[in-house]
Order: C-alpha cells, then structure tokens, then sequence
C-alpha cells in the first residue's frame, strides 16, 4: 500500500480551449459517434451524388432541347427532349427527397449520442475540475454548442457537400464543352480556393471565441438567476444587470467579428467568381458568333457557367456556418478529451463490512487545485473504530468539510492514505466506496422532481412503504402528506417551494432510506426551527445507532453526544477527546464552546 504514498494528484483542470483542433482532430473525436451510422452516411453520400449528377446532366438536356427539339423543328425529337428533361427532374426531386431525409436523421441521431456521452463524460469528471470551470460554460457546451453542430450536420453541411460537387462538375462540364475554357478555370479556380483558405482559418478562431462569449452570456444568466434571492435582497438587481449588458456587448462584439470577417470572405469570392464567369461568357460568346459551337452548346454553357457561379456564391455563405460549427465542435471535443477523472483501481478490492476500523487517516496532506500553496489539510493522523460516533468541530477554514471531500474520494491527498474499513480508498471501486458512505450535507440539495424521487435519489429501487418509513423517521411524512400531491408533488426547482427545514428533512430521510454503513453529517439540523429540530434529532439518534458516524458540529448538543472530538484549526488535528477533557485542556476548544457552539433551543 506504501506505493501510494506521495501520489500526486491524477488530473490537471483546465478552464478553456488549449489547443487548435485540426479537422483530423475532430473528425478522431466525433468519428465513433458517427461510426455507427456509416450504412446511412454512405447512402446519403450516395443521393447526394444523384442529385448533383441529375443538376448536371440537365444543361446538356438543355442543349438537346435547343438543337434537337426547337432548332430542327421536329415535334417527336421536341417531345423526346421535353420528356427527357422531365425525367431528369424526377430523379433530381427524388434524390432531394432522399438526401434531406436521411442527413437530418443522421444529424439528429450522431448529436443525440454526442449529447448524451457529453453529459456521461461531464458526470464522470473529477471534483477538482467542476470547481475550475464555470456551470453556464459546461451548460452552453452541452446545449448552445450542441445546437450549432446539429443545425450544420442536417442542413449546412449537406448543402455544402451538393454545392461542391455542383461547383466541380459544372467546371468539368464547362471544360468540357470549349477546352479553351481550362486556361480561365486554372487562374480562377486558385484565386477563389486562397483566401477561402486563409480567411476561413481566422473565421474558425473568430468563430470560436463567439461562442466563448455566447457562454459567458450563458454564465452569467445563470448565476443571477441561481441567486435571484440574494440579488434582490441585496438591491444589487442594477448591478447583475449592468454585468450581464456587459457580457453581452462582449458576445455581440465578437458576433459582429464574425460577421463582419463572413462578409469579406463572401464579397471577394463572389467578385473572384463572376469576373470569372464574365469572362468565361464573353469566350463563349466570341465563339458562338464564329460559329464554332451551337446555341444549345452556349445555352449549356451559360447553364454551367451560372452553376459553377451560384454554387461559389452559397459555399462562401455556407463557409461561414462551417467555421463556426468547427468553432462550437472544438468547444465540443476539448470537453470531451477532458482527461480530469478521478482514476480508478485496475483491481478494484472489495470492502470488509466486517473491519473493527471504520476509516482511518494516515499522515495525510491535501491542497485543492486552485491552491497548491495554502494546504487544506496537513499532517492528518487518526482512526475511527466502527459504530463509533466522532464530532469535527473548528473554526471556519480549519479544513472540516475537506475530510468529507477527501473520504468520498472527491479528491486523492497529495501524500499520506485514507482507508475505509481497512483498504486504501484508492483501491475501492469509487462506486462501492460511495454507496458505503451516507452524506447529509448543510445544505439539503433537491432535484426538480418529485418529493418521492428525492427521497429515493440514494435508493432508486425502494418501495413505497420504505420511503415513507424514511420520511416518518426523518419527521417528513405529515408535511409530506399535507402536500397538494403528496409523495408525488413537485418540490420545485432546488426545492423552492419547501422551506429549509423541510429540504433538510427530505435530505435526512434520503440518508435514513440509503442506510450507510458511514455516516456524514454536516451539522444537519442547523436549518430546522425549534419545534422540528428535536424530533428530527431524535431520528438522527435512530440512524446513527450501530452506525459510524462523523459529524461537523455547531452545537453544543452534539458535541457533548460525541464519543469523541476532533478539534481542527488551520488544516491540522489540535486536539483529540471529549467535551470534558478538551474543556479543560484546549484553550481553543473553550473559546469555540463560548463563542460557536449554540446552546439547545428551547
């Protein structure tokens, strides 16, 4: 076990984009989301190049028409030509059909499992990155940046791939009809592909940096709304407002960037593409009146010539889309190369319930990512026996809820060990290590679902009967049943609609239902009023019976309910006892019994 010792933390967080995404990059990052569609992506490549070849095949359908059907003036050669031309629509409109169809159920389903394995992979990342990386940021790349991606895969980028291969066949057509015609194509053709090249490169950067401002939007709403409360308590609703019009003019400037960059790029090439065309033009033009090619011939000509020009002009529109699809899927596959996951053993050993040590910490030292210099914790030396019940008492910042991050394996201390009934918590599947320990925090946190979900959150597979038993033993069932719904009301964003102290009685039934063998307690009935917190305590008594129990403690009660004691102060174990002991040798056990303990509410 001693090779654990040292072990450095396992993640780097990181707060943006570090690196430019090279389009083999993404395609590595995006490509097994669309592997499984390759069947479909095969048959919309396929329609595609229908309809391109229908398009194509109708100038010279044209030409027939001309020459054959109206030069010659001949009714059947006419019908024949009109008939042909007919046809060619139909299989042009079919081939819509099946290209539209198929790219946006491709496009909904690959951005559905990009969705999902977003979330997953967000679900899976450590403690130490979420408190790098902003909510609004994570949210808008799993919504804002997800929706651009999918408005480019079932439209954008189908348009862009027809208009391609309309581009390079009308210019082979064209070729093709006056070889002459080459030597034109090979000045336009680079001078239209440069500054696709080196202007779209500086619309992706541009692109992206919008929709890093768009998240700072995100961001910012976000917290104001999460803080609605405090900010109107406050009368700070003119300052939120002042920071949100700020982030805005950010986004809206950078949006304009873009803009503005879209429309250079798609002025020249249009001006590149119809000076080309003009001249092409006044070529076949020249030859016509020389009589070296038919009216049909031009009529085809002039058809090509206005393919090649009108698809030049949507792909330099269509670029734009492109490059800030890219934008938002860099956003996309930096999130999902986020390598910040908390590593788990290759061997994973199995818990003994039946250990006489509940947890045990040895010579343990812990500094959080955001600082490496201010240790949270140093120097943590001390076991827990099982069923034993401990109280964790300090003053502010004296490292209490880091021991709880640190059994719960939020985070791997920087040196030392942490066991849990007797094995390194490393070496712990996380899952198991997790569903041994039961949390109450101080701040109950509920889900916008019902009253019975909450409760069953840590046990989804409970029956009814067990999740009122929590509730009742909690002290939750009467005002869970005096609700409008009951067990299946709503509670409301966060819990809103319940007060504090009805949150943190769902909070303890959910912990009651769990049943853990380790058991958390952030000073759980510091948001009960008066009248409940006896009887909730009273439940709390009931669960911590034969259970191991830690408990952050602000009370006086509590304290003095403790086995034992640890009194913390800047990170280190000060002092181990009881109430009595520690009052009377620990001058700073007695300046927090005077001044943070409250005394029993009567």
């Amino acid at each position: 076990m001693h090779g654990h010792q040292q072990q450095p933390q396992a993640m780097t967080p990181d707060k943006v984009p570090a690196r430019d995404y090279a389009s083999s990059d993404l395609l590595r990052v995006f490509w097994p989301y669309l592997r499984p569609h390759k069947g479909r992506i095969v048959a919309a490549v396929m329609a595609l190049t229908l309809v391109a070849a229908a398009l194509l095949c109708m100038g010279r359908g044209l030409a027939y028409l001309i020459d054959e059907g109206l030069g010659k003036g001949d009714p059947a050669l006419l019908d024949r030509a009109v008939l042909a031309t007919a046809l060619i629509a139909v299989v042009l409109a079919f081939g819509s059909f099946l290209r539209t169809t198929m790219v946006n159920k491709i496009g909904e389903l690959v951005l559905a499992d990009i969705r999902r394995a977003v979330f997953s992979h967000v679900m899976g990342l450590s403690a130490s990155w979420f408190e790098n990386n902003r909510t609004g940021d994570v949210l808008a790349r799993i919504t804002t940046d997800t929706t651009v991606v999918q408005t480019v895969m079932t439209s954008t980028l189908s348009m862009a791939a027809r208009n391609l291969l309309l581009l390079v066949g009308g210019v082979v057509m064209v070729v093709l009809s006056s070889p002459k015609m080459s030597l034109v194509v090979m000045v336009v053709v680079p001078l239209v592909v440069l500054p696709l090249i080196i202007l779209g490169r500086r619309l992706r950067v541009t692109s992206r940096l919008a929709q890093d401002r768009l998240a700072d939007v995100a961001v910012e709403a976000e917290e104001t709304v999460n803080a609605i409360h405090t900010v109107q308590a406050f009368g700070r609703e003119r300052h939120m407002r002042d920071k949100f019009d700020h982030a805005v003019q950010h986004s809206l400037d950078a949006g304009l960037a873009r803009v503005k960059l879209r429309g250079v790029l798609s002025g020249i090439l249009i001006f590149l593409v119809f000076s080309g065309i003009s001249v092409i033009l006044w070529i076949g033009g020249q030859d016509l009146m020389a009589g070296r090619i038919s009216p049909g011939d031009l009529s085809s000509f002039i058809f090509y010539a206005f393919l090649v020009a009108s698809s030049t002009g949507l792909l330099s529109e269509l670029a734009g889309d492109l490059q800030r699809a890219a934008g938002a899927a860099e956003r996309i596959a930096h999130l999902l190369d986020t390598k910040a996951v908390m590593p788990q053993p290759a061997s994973p050993q199995p818990l003994d319930l039946n250990s006489p040590v509940a947890c045990c910490f040895d010579h343990v030292d812990f500094a959080y990512p955001s600082a490496r210099g201010r240790p949270a914790v140093s120097g943590l030396d001390f076991t827990i026996e099982a069923g034993e019940r401990v109280a964790i008492v300090g003053p502010s910042g004296a490292g209490k809820s880091t021991l709880f991050h640190l059994l719960l394996r939020f985070h791997d201390p920087l040196a030392g060990r942490i066991s849990v009934a007797g094995i390194d918590i490393r070496d712990v599947a996380v899952a198991e290590l997790r569903g041994h320990i039961g949390l109450v925090p101080q701040d109950a946190a509920l889900f916008s679902s019902s009253v019975r979900d909450n409760i069953a959150f840590g046990c989804p597979d409970a029956g009814h009967d067990m999740i009122v038993e929590a509730a009742q033993k909690a002290q939750a069932d009467a005002f869970i049943s005096a609700l409008d719904g009951g067990y299946d009301a709503l509670v409301g964003e966060k819990g809103v609609r319940l007060s504090g102290g009805q949150r943190q009685r769902i909070s303890i039934a959910r912990a009651i239902l769990r049943n853990p063998r380790l058991l958390l307690l952030d000073e759980a009935t510091s948001a009960l009023d008066a009248q409940s917190e006896a009887a909730v305590q009273h439940a709390l008594e009931n669960l911590m019976k034969n259970r191991t129990s830690l408990v952050i403690a602000h009370r006086l009660a509590t304290v003095v309910q403790a086995d034992r004691i640890l009194l913390m102060d800047r990170g280190r174990i000060q002092a181990i006892g009881t109430h009595e002991s520690l009052m009377v040798e620990s001058a700073l056990y007695r300046t927090l019994a005077e001044l943070q303990f409250s005394l029993p509410k009567n």
